[in-house]
């Protein structure tokens, strides 16, 4: 068996173990089964899934926490009765039994006297919604005669443990005959044959305990007494579960359409309604209702547990119908019917109502359908290999091949390169072939998504022919190919030596001795390949980087594939190639920056960012190994100035001036063996923990000596200039590292790569000198390339204010001359058109194109799951509470996950990708709670379980949780990231106290969604259904990405939205990318406007007018004298506020005039406050920190500062887009 097969078989293991535990049964040690288990907790405490409570009982919840209410608070008197309550344990919930007056009939408006009308089946419906539900159901779609319908229901009943019931398993610790000893056999006898131990007589705990205390037993090597305490235990609190089953019911419909049975015989709890109604479409639509027939106090008598309702066709006069939720296909705009078309074969057979369904019926429509209250669903997995016999050798994907590297001819690599292309081709011509024979309504959508894959392979051929007749251009397509190589060797050797110190002698002489040439057989286990589709995205985009004036240039790309397909790898691909074609083709204007990528989120901008760290360490030990002497292979013209990558996602996690890198240097050059830790995560803002070259530690570590390891990487240049350097001194980049982090040296020499958030765009207006990466101040071009990860997160209203912003930037580029090309990437997003005509005034092309079939865009197909061939996907799993708050059954999930990963029987290297959990929440609010609950709630519920199945010695120490959210400094998140890919759990470390341990439970909120990639997280619980689908599909993509992983969904119960995605489980993770919301954004809408247009026009004139571009020089703005830059500026704000609110919406109002008068203004305001400014007036930088002196000093204020200032509040981060209201508190006091 295979390591994947045994984490399959353990995957599925756990999942049963987890069921076991939270709907049951299953629990405790059941003997003979499960089916008919004996537990020693009340049924209805035990267990928080798939109860089915009595009539008339709510449970009391403030928000998340129990409800502590006296009962005698609710002494009122309803009809004549006592409101009654009854009190549980207060870690569980608070039943009330709720009288219910019936009203007069006189008091109704209209009386309903249609006793077959669906409103009669509202009551058992409105039973399924409750916190403590009393009933569930199924509605499923049929063809066929529904008279009679037969159906099958399963369910458990708990009773009073009796004597004879209680027994446990017991093994003696010595083989051979075992006797019970003398001294306890009048309680207990031993049974050979079943190997248990039964209780023959009765015994509490007082008894085990006075037998404990006279030690009579002398040694107790079987553990009799805790044997003995269990047994007590049974006897006193104990409840067995009774199977029960209703086969082959039959519901007599007749000539009604709603029927109500109750007082079924041996099934006295079980109250069972149908309601049949026909539809337009000839079908029947079937609701069948379980409700517990019972009232009054849940008890564990009168519950119904573990419910399972199955109706199948080949019972019954009927076949199942597929049930299509579209509305007139003809109203769907082109999107939707794309959508449609691409989802067609994907088929919904039921809903469920209060529970999710499952069925296994096929086209004829033959088969079952059922309810689930813990319902699973596995995601396949995507193949992102090439089909099978398509042509394409294996060698045309080889990063080394397509490089320099390989001496094969250009023109056989060409065709190796075509061939790639050509089945592209040929796949395309048997879809059309495929499509004419669709449903006509699918023709257009067809028509539509097939052109655009045949533009895209047409982009595609233009690319080689560019590759084949310009030698600039397959020079830099080699050398990006050998850069990839270079750099997936490098990532290579650090797998292979991880965490190394720079005295370790080993690495240092694999660094020495290392020949690329080799190096893929050296270390094999990388296949140093592109996947199919980020070779073809290069392919694409050859004409738009090496090309100005082509149309191709102008259109935002959009990488539209499967989270864990490899979006990085492709731009980082292109990335390379660009910056090496700016090299060959613009000698003596290639410097400056070239290539600017930006994210949303710090922590996804600082795991990208060392991913690409390696790639421009590849690039300029490229460029570095030209310019020697003994160079291998020469290309004079990569140029003198160093390929370098900066880093710029502001000053509250990097510095932003020397002088405080310098601070902080001295204040961790100073560090103690005592106080390292501290001054690492206080003064570490440095963000590289590791060379990216080589892997080798740039942070010194305790040993276990007390002694420091290791040094710091980082150091100031002539005393002033900070730099980063590798401290192995083997290693080429021993000097100094390509990588800047401190923003004013960014300023002073432009990164070719620069890498930030989106946020950082803010400061365009507050600061001159970002300028400079604009090219300003130089002879150098605009950046040639601008890469957008994750743009669905730039939506909503960070969309609007990006969109605006972005009006600057573009702005700013036109300004140089050149036309800058965007490339956007994203797994999740609707209406991307609208999106990326909002943020960049562009069209907008997506790769791979869709085609015909969502499973299948020959970049990327669905597997087949089969575990045999170790094919799998991730499964995800759907919980909804019964009768419990929400805190509760967090509590009982996270307790229940930890523990039962301890008990299984496997491998510590299966352990180990089971082992930390990931909990998910939706705010920071909820993962504060979380944390509290870990330390306290989840620990002590963690024991019970333990006692229950084994003894309080097998209970697992989980330590505090780890947290991967905005509240922990970046320095944090890095090592907390490290610790998750590097600490492997280990039974002998566990025993023997030996650290480093791995994470137990790591709690994150969506800074994870995006950008996380550790092979060691294959389990997570969200709490709660994330508010976007989007959001959903990112964070749970965390998990399984390489091996087999669980996602589990606890959906909370008061919430309808959550509800509806439990009740149509299936349906939602069957096809969850066609559930993604659409996004988009808004730039020149008027509140847009009135909160940052005049930023934007502040940030164009300061920054490409030289005169006016210092802090102080704010003062010297006249409008008579700068007329061609205001006429540039107005004139393109308007002309993209109308492209923009055409290509969003044809009908939209043109308010450009609006916006004309708004720019005339803005304009107007900063030469009145220029004209009468006294002696000084500055942008306003300066007084960030600190408010001037008088007014009519500074032309922006920092937003929501609410200062009687007359200049313009200004953004400092995109994420500002909230409206604060200035308010006063009045405190009363009487005399």
């Amino acid at each position: 068996m295979g390591f994947k097969s045994e984490m399959i078989k353990a995957r599925d293991e756990f999942i049963d173990l987890v069921k076991a535990e939270l709907l049951g049964p299953g629990s405790e040690v059941s003997i003979p089964d499960a089916e008919h288990e004996l537990i020693t907790t009340v049924p209805e405490k035990r267990y928080s899934i798939g109860i089915l409570f009595p009539k008339e009982n709510k449970m009391q919840a403030d928000g998340n926490d129990v409800d502590r209410a006296d009962p005698e608070e609710e002494n009122e008197k309803e009809s004549g009765e006592l409101v009654e309550t009854l009190v549980f344990d207060n870690s569980d919930y608070v039943a009330k039994n709720v009288m219910i007056k019936k009203k007069d009939q006189n008091e109704d408006e209209e009386v309903n006297d249609d006793p077959d009308s669906e409103d009669n089946l509202d009551e058992e419906v409105s039973l399924a919604a409750q916190n403590m539900p009393s009933s569930f159901g199924i509605t499923f779609f049929v063809n066929g005669n529904t008279d009679h319908i037969k159906v099958s229901l399963k369910y458990g009943v708990y009773r009073n443990a009796h004597m004879e019931d209680c027994r446990i398993p017991f093994v003696p610790s010595k083989p051979g005959e075992w006797i019970v000893p003398n001294e306890v056999d009048c309680y207990i006898k031993y049974d050979q044959k079943e190997k248990t131990l039964k209780l023959i007589n009765g015994i509490n705990r007082k008894t085990v305990r006075q037998l404990k205390e006279r030690d009579l037993l002398n040694t107790d090597d079987d553990q009799l007494i805790d044997n003995m305490y269990k047994l007590a235990a049974q006897l006193q609190n104990g409840y067995v579960r009774e199977p029960r089953e209703l086969k082959n019911y039959e519901i007599v419909f007749g000539d009604k359409d709603y029927v109500s049975e109750s007082l079924i015989k041996g099934h006295e709890l079980v109250e069972i309604t149908a309601l049949r109604r026909k539809m337009e479409n000839r079908t029947t639509s079937i609701t069948i209702m379980v409700v517990n027939a019972q009232t009054g106090y849940p008890r564990s008598n009168n519950c119904i547990f573990q419910p399972e309702l199955i109706v199948n066709s080949t019972d019954n006069e009927f076949s199942f119908a597929e049930y299509s939720g579209a509305a007139n296909f003809e109203l769907l705009d082109d999107e939707e019917q794309s959508i449609e078309l691409q989802y067609r074969n994907k088929h919904v057979y039921g809903t469920g109502l209060g529970t999710a369904v499952d069925w296994k019926i096929n086209k004829n429509g033959e088969g079952f359908i059922r309810n689930d209250f813990f319902p699973e669903f596995e995601v396949p997995s995507m193949d992102f290999e090439l089909p099978r016999n398509c042509g394409v050798e294996k060698r045309t994907l080889s990063m080394k091949y397509l490089s320099d590297l390989d001496e094969t001819e250009k023109n056989v690599k060409l065709r190796d390169l075509e061939s790639l292309v050509n089945a592209y081709s040929v796949w395309i011509d048997n879809l059309i072939t495929r499509s004419r024979l669709l449903e006509p309504c699918f023709s257009r959508a067809a028509d539509k998504n097939l052109r655009g894959c045949s533009e895209a392979c047409e982009r595609m051929k233009n690319g080689i022919h560019i590759l084949e007749k310009n030698d600039m251009a397959w020079n830099a397509f080699q050398l990006a190919n050998r850069a990839m190589f270079i750099q997936r060797v490098q990532l290579a050797i650090q797998r292979e030596y991880p965490a190394s110190y720079p005295e370790e002698k080993v690495l240092s002489d694999v660094l020495n001795n290392i020949d690329y040439r080799t190096a893929d057989r050296t270390f094999p286990k990388d296949r140093y390949a592109w996947r199919p589709f980020q070779l073809a995205f290069m392919l694409l985009d050859i004409a738009s980087v090496t090309d100005d004036n082509s149309e191709d240039r102008s259109l935002v790309d959009l990488i539209w594939f499967p989270t864990g397909g490899g979006k990085t790898e492709a731009y980082l691909g292109l990335t390379a190639m660009t910056i090496f074609y700016r090299r060959f083709r613009y000698p003596k204007e290639n410097g400056g920056t070239t290539v600017i990528m930006r994210y949303t989120l710090r922590l996804l901008a600082a795991q990208q960012f060392t991913r690409a760290s390696t790639l421009i360490c590849a690039c300029e030990f490229i460029r570095k190994e030209c310019e020697s002497k003994k160079a291998k292979y020469k290309y004079d013209s990569l140029g003198t100035t160093p390929i370098t990558i900066g880093l710029w996602i502001g000053g509250e996690h990097t510095p932003n001036t020397d002088e405080g890198a310098k601070k902080n240097l001295e204040k961790l050059l100073k560090a103690t063996y005592y106080n390292l830790e501290y001054a690492k995560d206080t003064y570490n803002k440095f963000q590289v923990l590791k060379c990216p070259w080589c892997g080798t530690r740039m942070t010194p570590e305790r040993d276990g000596d007390k002694k420091i390891r290791g040094r710091f990487g980082y150091k100031m240049y002539n005393g002033s200039h900070f730099a980063l350097f590798c401290t192995r001194q083997a290693c080429p980049f021993g000097n100094r590292l390509p990588i800047q982090v401190v923003d004013e040296e960014l300023y002073k020499e432009p990164p070719t790569l620069l890498f930030g958030t989106v946020d950082k765009f803010a400061m365009l207006p507050w600061n001159d000198q970002i300028g400079n990466f604009f090219a300003f101040n130089s002879k150098n071009r605009a950046p040639e390339l601008i890469i957008q990860d994750e743009l669905h997160l730039i939506s909503g209203p960070l969309g609007t204010m990006v969109g605006l912003y972005e009006s600057a930037v573009d702005a700013l580029c036109h300004k140089k001359g050149n036309l800058t090309k965007i490339v956007a990437s994203t797994a999740t997003i609707r209406h991307a058109v609208e999106q990326c005509a909002a943020l960049y005034d562009r069209d907008v092309k997506q790769f791979p194109h869709p085609a015909l079939d969502a499973e299948d865009s020959f970049f990327a197909r669905e597997k087949e799951i089969n575990y045999e061939m170790e094919k799998f996907g991730r499964k995800y799993v759907g919980l909804m509470p019964s009768g419990k708050t929400k805190a509760m059954m967090e509590i009982r999930s996270i307790a229940a996950m930890l523990q039962k990963v301890k008990d299984m029987n496997i491998s510590d290297e299966v352990r180990d990708k089971l082992w930390t959990l990931t909990a998910y929440y939706n705010s920071l609010k909820d993962l504060g709670k979380a944390a509290t609950m870990v330390d306290d709630d989840v620990k002590d519920f963690m024991k019970r379980m333990c006692y229950r199945l084994k003894s309080n010695a097998e209970v697992r120490k989980i330590g505090t949780a780890d947290e991967l959210t905005s509240r922990v400094s970046t320095t944090q998140l890095n090592q907390t990231l490290d610790r998750l890919e590097k600490n492997k759990y280990s039974t002998e470390n566990i025993k023997k106290h030996m650290p480093p341990y791995p994470c137990n439970i790591l709690l994150a909120t969506n800074m994870i969604s995006v950008g996380i990639d550790v092979a060691r997280l294959n389990v997570m619980l969200l709490v709660g259904q994330p508010k976007l689908t989007s959001e959903y599909i990112q964070a749970s993509s965390r998990v399984g990405r390489e091996y087999p992983g669980v996602a589990f969904t606890m959906y909370d119960g008061g919430k309808s939205r959550d509800r509806s995605h439990y009740e149509q489980f299936r349906l939602y993770h069957e096809s969850f990318y066609r559930h993604v919301e659409p996004t988009g954004a808004t730039p020149f809408s008027a509140p847009a406007r009135k909160r940052a247009l005049h930023a934007v026009l502040i940030a164009y004139i300061r920054l490409s007018v030289k005169e006016l571009s210092g802090e102080n020089s704010a003062i010297k703005f006249r409008k008579e004298n700068y007329q061609k830059e205001i006429k540039d500026i107005s004139e393109f704000m308007i002309r993209r506020c109308i492209d923009i609110n055409h290509r969003i919406n044809t009908e939209m109002e043109d308010d450009s005039d609006e916006l004309k008068k708004e720019i005339e203004n803005i304009l107007e305001k900063w030469d009145d406050l220029a004209m009468n400014a006294e002696e000084i007036f500055c942008y306003g930088k300066k007084f960030m920190m600190k408010t001037p002196d008088t007014t009519g000093k500074r032309l922006m204020k920092v937003f929501g500062t609410f200062l009687a200032d007359p200049a313009f509040e200004t953004m400092t981060s995109m994420r500002n887009v909230d409206v604060m209201i200035p308010g006063s508190i009045i405190e009363w006091k009487e005399d």
